[in-house]
């Protein structure tokens, strides 16, 4: 470790020299994009979303059958079921808010840091008067442009993860819809519990998005 220890100084020294601060907090935000993606992706595949055999839709599939044996009236199951498939949904978008606001902050987090290179690069261009060198001025320009290269950067990974995610979520979502509707087309309950032939009763149009 203490090898590394001086490129490590180095590079943290380079860091603040092209992008400052806003560059650091840009890196920062880069590791937790990467971080909330893969929370939200153990939290969503644990629930098994390409699956109507397993995970979230078997569980789905049991609660309903349970409630249809206990001889809940047909309009509870379904609202129980309902509320149930909602918390499913809920927990297979994990870290969405979070996503959506770094997409957001990001690339403004970014124009901060530029605007304040400009600011920068033109005190300087004033305190050198005419013998203002317009390299040097070109280089703190470029130099300012890194952190709105980093933000949008940082921005375009956590929507494509957001994206991605999102349209697992979708799949996962008619699954949910496709197992209580299939469960509530059969009903377990007796016609004496309910008032009414089982033939009477009608699915769930849809899981409500959460």
């Amino acid at each position: 470790m203490e090898l590394y220890l001086p490129q490590l100084q180095d590079l943290w020294v380079l860091i603040l020299e092209r992008g400052g601060w806003t560059l650091v907090a840009l890196i920062g935000l880069s590791v937790l994009t990467i971080a909330a993606g893969l929370n939200a992706m153990i939290q969503l595949f644990s629930l098994r979303p390409f699956s109507s055999k397993w995970g979230a839709a078997l569980a789905l599939t049991e609660y309903i059958r349970s409630l249809q044996v206990g001889q809940v009236i047909a309009s509870q199951v379904e609202e129980r079921a309902t509320i149930r498939a909602k918390g499913y949904l809920r927990r297979a978008q994990t870290g969405f808010r979070l996503l959506e606001w770094i997409v957001t902050a990001a690339p403004l987090l970014g124009l901060f840091g530029t605007v304040l290179g400009m600011i920068d690069a033109f005190q300087a261009m004033q305190i050198a008067g005419q013998s203002v060198n317009p390299a040097d001025l070109a280089g703190g320009i470029w130099v300012a442009l890194i952190t709105t290269a980093a933000g949008m950067l940082v921005a375009l990974l956590a929507l494509a993860l957001h994206t991605v995610l999102d349209a697992v979520v979708d799949q996962f979502r008619f699954r949910l819809e496709c197992v209580a509707n299939e469960a509530l087309a059969t009903p377990f309950w007796s016609a004496e519990a309910t008032g009414q032939s089982a033939n009477d009763e009608r699915p769930v149009q849809a899981i409500a998005e959460s």
